[in-house]
């Protein structure tokens, strides 16, 4: 396999030679900059981290692949601590864990772990932060060494080796890398005043280097090459598993649990295995992933590399047959991926940029904007009622809108107000109220039993080509919002 290796990846895809039937976890994977890299090729990918926020994020920007036709793997999300994974023995060809040993209180017991669910003869890839970078960053700052969830220890060179060799690994490779990351934290340390705040100058930094343009050049990838022969910011040793040691482990086991000559296992023998060794568990799929029907021939299984997205409606309509509360649980995933990616189009846009007139009709971003916050403020609203036992929400009849405006003629009538009134804020501030007016959609949602929505009155919508309760209906179409009607214009060339 030809090396792809971006400069933002630690991990080389040549050197972990991936086959497309193999099963890859990326322990500790954050936002999913490597998974969502080996997505683009066949495979069986799962992404595991303990913060669900980072797992949210990955999941709405494989979300952005897929529906660009970018992803070609099975990817799961899984929240997991990695100390303890809910997988069998030898679960996967490849394991991947990068920058998490140096933040856990036992690394052994972690670099044990990752050995148990590698394959015999599977390569693990580890990165750490290489020890002098670490050890000027600890010099200069005590928020870098100190913060809650930071790192504990730092690695010398050959005791990560050591390590990996401990736990029953075999390394066969080094490398060093990010030395561009480097000279970015020397920045972040010297300009911040808290943890996770960034200056001026640091800010621009991460801008630059996280660039399209940056990350193709030629001559920054050939600086940053350069760099790490220096001052890398991290270490990745790659590591096999030897092919002996499920069998040499087995007979192990057999002879420690075998029975003495009174038919009973001998003292001391150790316990029988817990339900990791027995049991696999399914990992989350990612918002959007259904499985297609199997392939009828060979031919077909042949050339079956990817999964078909499936439409918004379609997703709907999947969701209808879903029970109360696996419904309102997928309805909400479906809402915040689809405004996920309306938002990640718009949050570029300058406040001139936002005031032209934009869509083909002459809208301008500020008053799209403002046309959904209006009616997210609305379905909020609605909730509310259906919480407090409301068959049939105000919002239903174009009443009950919660600013004192008693009714509308008619649905023109209210976006044009939302809209006037976008046009006369400032672009910065109306972004900040469409999240804070999403924030509240979600959490009046939150607070809605799943019954309650389930239960209110029937609405006939045609999108959908059926009747549904019109709570979940208000959930529906808050998506539709972004999907279906704006997205296309955020778009337009």
């Amino acid at each position: 396999m030809a090396s792809r290796l971006d400069r933002f990846q630690s991990i080389d895809p040549a050197l972990l030679d991936i086959g497309a039937g193999d099963r890859v976890i990326d322990l500790g994977c954050g936002t999913g900059r490597h998974v969502l890299e080996l997505a683009k090729s066949p495979g069986r990918l799962v992404g595991a981290d303990l913060s669900s926020h980072d797992l949210r994020v990955g999941r709405y920007l494989l979300e952005i692949m897929r529906r660009d036709g970018e992803v070609r793997a099975e990817v799961h999300w899984l929240q997991s601590a990695g100390e303890r994974l809910p997988f069998v023995d030898a679960a996967f060809d490849r394991v991947i864990c990068t920058e998490t040993l140096e933040h856990v209180d036992d690394d052994r017991v972690l670099a044990a772990e990752l050995q148990r669910v590698l394959k015999p003869g599977g390569i693990l890839a580890v990165s750490v932060p290489d020890e002098y970078s670490e050890s000027i960053f600890w010099r200069l700052s005590t928020n870098y060494r100190t913060h809650v969830g930071g790192h504990v220890r730092i690695y010398r060179r050959p005791e990560i080796v050591r390590l990996l060799r401990g736990a029953g690994l075999e390394p066969y490779a080094v490398r060093y890398r990010h030395s561009l990351e480097t000279l970015y934290w020397l920045s972040h340390v010297a300009f911040w005043s808290e943890w996770g705040q960034q200056g001026p100058i640091t800010r621009v930094f991460r801008r630059a280097l996280d660039s399209t343009r940056a990350r193709q050049s030629a001559i920054i990838t050939a600086l940053d090459d350069v760099g790490n022969r220096i001052l890398p910011k991290s270490i990745v040793v790659y590591s096999r598993k030897p092919l002996r040691a499920r069998q040499t482990l087995a007979n192990d086991e057999h002879e420690a649990t075998a029975p003495g000559r009174n038919g009973h296992a001998p003292a001391g023998a150790p316990p029988p295995p817990d339900e990791r060794t027995t049991v696999e568990v399914r990992a989350v799929p990612a918002p959007f992933e259904i499985a297609t029907p199997s392939p009828a021939t060979p031919d077909e299984a042949a050339g079956a590399t990817m999964r078909a997205p499936l439409s918004l409606r379609d997703e709907l309509r999947l969701a209808l047959t879903l029970d109360a509360e696996a419904q309102k649980a997928r309805l909400l995933e479906i809402l915040r991926s689809c405004r996920f990616t309306f938002m990640r189009e718009v949050q570029g846009l300058d406040g001139e940029q936002a005031a032209t007139p934009w869509t083909a009709d002459g809208r301008s971003m500020k008053e799209i904007i403002g046309h959904i916050a209006g009616w997210e403020t609305w379905t909020a609203a609605a909730c509310d009622e259906i919480a407090a036992g409301s068959a049939e929400p105000a919002m239903m009849s174009l009443s009950g809108y919660p600013h004192g405006i008693g009714r509308y003629a008619s649905i023109d009538t209210f976006n044009a107000a939302r809209m006037a009134e976008a046009r006369e804020r400032p672009w910065a501030e109306l972004l900040a109220s469409s999240d804070a007016t999403f924030g509240a959609l979600l959490a009046a949602v939150e607070r809605t039993p799943a019954a309650a929505l389930a239960q209110t009155a029937s609405f006939f919508w045609p999108d959908v080509g059926g009747t549904v309760p019109c709570g979940v209906y208000l959930l529906m179409v808050a998506a539709y919002h972004y999907q279906e009607e704006h997205l296309a214009e955020v778009r337009r060339a």
